[in-house]
């Protein structure tokens, strides 16, 4: 049957899952490993918007010029100081 794995379970909860995982000197989850995995790996932000100048950010993330995945970042204004969503979109 396929999905069945014989690594054992963590002794951790989620919310320990969570702080691990967590880098607290770059405030991130997504794009410490992600970047420092790979040589030749690279995220491009690109700015637009939906209704504020300046309201949307559009992270690609690839691998030796291959589009890997894009992330579009939606904030309620042009200060993108809070999060509206986000979504991947490709």
């Amino acid at each position: 049957m396929s999905g069945i794995t014989k690594k054992p379970l963590s002794d951790v909860d989620a919310q320990q899952t969570q702080q691990s995982a967590f880098n607290d000197n770059t405030f991130s989850h997504l794009v410490d490993g992600y970047l420092s995995a790979l040589v030749g790996r690279r995220i491009d932000l690109a700015i637009t918007t939906t209704t504020v100048s300046g309201d949307t950010e559009v992270y690609t993330f690839s691998e030796n010029g291959t589009q890997l995945l894009v992330l579009t970042l939606v904030y309620t204004d042009g200060t993108r100081a809070t999060l509206l969503y986000a979504e991947r979109t490709s």
